[in-house]
């Protein structure tokens, strides 16, 4: 559904008030928008629908702030770039990520649109994969790989010998290896 220009700033005014009706013809308007600009920023259709989604949400939540004699485009699209740029500091701080950028920056690595793969469906298939492990397997696993603790770290903690969790990690390292073949360009660096 097309809004005129003229219309949107009465459309905003309803929406501003609460009007529902109003909202969606607002949503109907500015969603594909919105979809293709974040779609470009991470690649991701998963993301991407969370981040319009979210927008929205964001949207109708802060109806009240709209400013109909102001640029709504430019104000939802900056509600939906604050909320990938936050979601991309979360990622940037995951060790999984800062592992893979340490092994591109060594590998003196470009990151290219045919070699690159989404990071999002990595981290889905891994989670399935993890289901495969005992669930000491997967602890071990997720203390070292995930959150950075040392073997020495993670003996401390579980009350078990170096060994074992040098064993335990072994283990899941081998089984992980054979359920994530298709990412094998990330598993070089990360199941290593």
């Amino acid at each position: 559904m097309k809004i005129l220009k003229e219309n949107e700033k009465y459309i905003l005014e309803q929406v501003k008030a609460g009007s529902y009706k109003a909202f969606t013809q607002i949503y109907n308007h500015y969603f594909d928008l919105l979809y293709g600009f974040i779609f470009r920023l991470v690649r991701s259709h998963e993301m991407t629908t969370e981040i319009v989604q979210n927008t929205f949400i964001k949207v109708w939540e802060n109806r009240e702030k709209i400013d109909p004699e102001s640029a709504f485009k430019a104000w939802i699209f900056k509600i939906a770039k604050n909320d990938w740029i936050d979601r991309l500091r979360v990622q940037m701080n995951n060790p999984l990520f800062e592992d893979y950028l340490n092994y591109c920056n060594n590998e003196n690595m470009t990151v290219s649109q045919e070699f690159s793969f989404d990071f999002e469906l990595f981290k889905a298939a891994l989670t399935k994969a993890k289901t495969t492990l005992s669930p000491r397997q997967a602890e071990v696993f997720e203390l070292c790989k995930e959150e950075g603790f040392s073997a020495k770290e993670i003996a401390q903690q579980l009350q078990i010998s170096e060994q074992a969790v040098y064993n335990y990690l072994s283990q899941s390292i081998h089984l992980l290896r054979n359920k994530l073949k298709p990412f094998l360009p990330f598993l070089l660096f990360f199941l290593r």
